[in-house]
């Protein structure tokens, strides 16, 4: 269940045009990084929580312009994680 502050902070967010800045932001790095992205990765490129990076990319897997691509040990957190890459 999403919390009513949880739902109140992202339509202040989204109405800000914040969203659509980062959303740009990430499309950006993912498309032109040479290699397909953790979120923690681009996260710490674009300066962003990768809580915020994963609510961006999961609204562009939503327009088709994102895709999964393979699991591999993150360069940032030294986990494995997927990453994800621009559809061309």
């Amino acid at each position: 269940m999403i919390q009513p502050t949880s739902r109140n902070a992202y339509e202040l967010h989204r109405e800000s045009g914040k969203a659509s800045t980062q959303r740009e932001r990430l499309l950006i790095i993912l498309k032109y990084n040479g290699m397909p992205m953790t979120d923690s990765e681009a996260g710490f490129i674009l300066r962003l929580p990768s809580s915020t990076v994963s609510a961006r990319r999961n609204e562009l897997i939503k327009k088709g312009k994102v895709k999964k691509a393979k699991a591999r040990k993150c360069e940032v957190t030294g986990f494995t994680a997927y990453t994800w890459e621009a559809i061309e």
